[in-house]
């Protein structure tokens, strides 16, 4: 394209200035080829404008965010601020949970209002909890009774109001519960997660969003309070924390994947929480390892984001100073992998 059609496309009075900002916006969202200079662009984008068309806007495949919010959330790191929710007093018994709210902020990324969440590994129910305040169905399976108990608890004691969840005994007024507060209504199923997702039809899940065992054999193994994650696991052999040890771990995790990938629609997305760990004297990459064991089934791994909770972040402790580099270990991963679109 020539420099003296754009100057006439561009007039040198103020007749268009106005427009400026619209036909910076429609230079973004316009799909022009690439290699086409910015000037070029802004000057197609201004003659749209003075020729009364916009553009189709791009179609949102995935979930119901605008691209500002959608392109917040690529980050890779997940920094985030949510102290104790009303829940906490109950769902503290569990080792690893997680803020509900950190939980919604997931489930809105990868559905849409109304479709389903599965969690292989729902523990006392933040992924449940997190679906509930983003407006999704979900079902959540737990091996530990102990843990269902805890969350059918809460769906009798608490409901969602406001974007916030509440206990019952506060909203309620000499009328009743409120009309507005909506019940903690997904399912829990006890019991082993590989036997219930096969029982589930073939591509019938949106997403799957878990926080599995970080690993097995919890607990310090090199000295003492060493850098770890305190999880209360069940004495059940088919709990993944019972691994016998790490190659017998990431072997179920890969018969966790092929389920997944057979339950889960595709184009659509497994997301998983896994710390990293420190186990006799070395770092363990765990999440990255999870997600190449992952990818070995069919899985394409996108990427991940590193997640930190301020709020609840722990002292940091004194390993092994002024003698070799230990590491505190506050961040999580979050592990995106994707079921490629059937060809």
């Amino acid at each position: 394209m020539s420099r003296a059609p754009l100057r006439r496309v561009f007039p040198k009075n103020e007749e268009y200035s106005n427009l400026a900002p619209l036909t910076e916006k429609i230079a973004v969202a316009a799909k022009f080829p690439k290699g086409v200079p910015c000037v070029a662009k802004r000057a197609l984008a201004l003659r749209v404008v003075q020729e009364g068309h916009q553009p189709e806007p791009r179609e949102n495949r995935l979930n119901d965010l605008s691209g500002a919010e959608w392109l917040f959330w690529t980050s890779t790191i997940f920094e985030t601020f949510y102290p104790a929710d009303a829940t906490h007093k109950l769902r503290k018994q569990h080792g690893a949970m997680k803020p509900p709210e950190v939980m919604a902020e997931i489930i809105r990324f990868f559905t849409k209002q109304g479709e389903e969440v599965l969690d292989p590994f729902a523990g006392v129910g933040g992924t449940l909890l997190g679906a509930a305040l983003a407006g999704r169905r979900a079902l959540g399976f737990e091996i530990n009774p102990q843990w269902v108990d805890v969350y059918n608890r809460i769906q009798r004691e608490f409901a969602v109001v406001d974007g916030r969840i509440v206990r019952l005994g506060e909203i309620a007024s000499d009328e009743g519960p409120r009309k507005d507060a909506a019940p903690l209504n997904a399912p829990m199923l006890v019991g082993d997660c590989m036997h219930l997702m096969a029982t589930l039809p073939d591509q019938s899940v949106d997403a799957i969003v878990a926080d599995p065992p970080y690993g097995c054999n919890h607990g310090a193994t090199g000295f003492k309070n060493e850098t770890n994650f305190a999880m209360n696991s069940s004495t059940d052999p088919r709990d993944f924390s019972n691994a016998a040890d790490l190659p017998a771990f990431l072997e179920r995790m890969e018969s966790l994947g092929c389920q997944a990938w057979r339950v889960l629609k595709p184009g659509r997305y497994l997301v998983l929480m896994v710390g990293d760990r420190y186990m006799r004297g070395e770092f363990v990459p765990l999440g990255v390892m999870v997600a190449d064991t992952l990818r070995g089934v069919g899985f394409q791994f996108k990427g991940l984001r590193i997640w930190w909770n301020k709020a609840t972040q722990r002292p940091l402790r004194p390993y092994a100073v002024k003698t070799c580099f230990v590491p505190n270990i506050v961040h999580q991963n979050i592990l995106v992998l994707r079921r490629p679109d059937s060809t």
